[in-house]
């Protein structure tokens, strides 16, 4: 019994191990998770900051798409391989109307 307890919590241990990115759950993900992120700036631009993240992650930060006193500022994560693995939404304005976000407009995400 000892040891099927300790061979599920190994396969358990292991499993949660491979999981290497998020599953998309809104619209940025959606378009951005697994591309890289050299073609993210080149796109929109350079980020404002970077730092070392966990796991030979890097997190930036990014901020653009200025029109009509708004803004978006994205955190993104980025493996080793310069693969984006989550970007999230820091500073957005949703539409009033229900539509797309500012940030997913001006990301190309808006579907």
């Amino acid at each position: 019994m000892k040891s099927r307890i300790a061979i599920l919590a190994g396969l358990a241990l292991a499993a949660a191990g491979c999981t290497t990115a998020s599953v998309a759950s809104n619209p940025l993900q959606a378009r951005w998770n697994g591309k890289t992120a050299g073609s993210f700036f080149a796109a929109y631009g350079p980020p404002l900051s970077d730092m070392e993240g966990p796991g030979g992650t890097t997190l930036y930060k990014w901020r653009g798409g200025y029109a009509k006193g708004r803004s978006c500022q994205v955190d993104l994560t980025v493996d080793g391989d310069y693969r984006i693995r989550t970007i999230r939404a820091a500073v957005d304005r949703p539409d009033p109307k229900g539509g797309p976000s500012h940030c997913e407009k001006v990301l190309d995400a808006a579907g």
